[in-house]
C-alpha cells in the first residue's frame, strides 16, 4: 500500500516539474498530478511549451531611441514617444 501511495506522488511531482519546466504553473499540475497520476503526467508532456510574448521587443527588432531610451522599432524614423528624429538602421 505505502508503494503505490509513494509512487502516486512521485507522478505528481513529476508532473510538477515537467509543468514548471514548460512555463506552467508547477503547483497546479501538481494539485493534478495527485488527482489523476500518470494521466496527468502525460497530459503536460502533450502539452506545448509556452513561450514568452512573441510581440515582445527584442534586439532584433528594437533598439532605444538616443534622447528618450525608450524602445523603438529600429525601422522607425520618429520616436513614437519622444518625436525625436531617428536614423533608422
Amino acid at each position: 500500500m505505502e508503494v503505490w501511495l509513494v509512487l502516486w506522488i512521485g507522478f505528481a511531482i513529476l508532473t510538477a516539474m515537467a509543468a514548471s519546466s514548460r512555463g506552467r504553473s508547477g503547483f497546479g499540475w501538481f494539485v493534478l498530478g495527485l488527482l489523476f497520476g500518470i494521466f496527468a503526467l502525460l497530459a503536460v508532456l502533450v502539452l506545448p511549451r509556452r513561450n514568452g510574448d512573441s510581440d515582445a521587443p527584442t534586439p532584433d527588432t528594437h533598439v532605444r531611441c538616443p534622447d528618450c531610451q525608450e524602445l523603438v522599432l529600429k525601422e522607425a524614423r520618429v520616436c513614437k514617444h519622444c518625436h525625436c528624429r531617428l536614423v533608422p538602421q
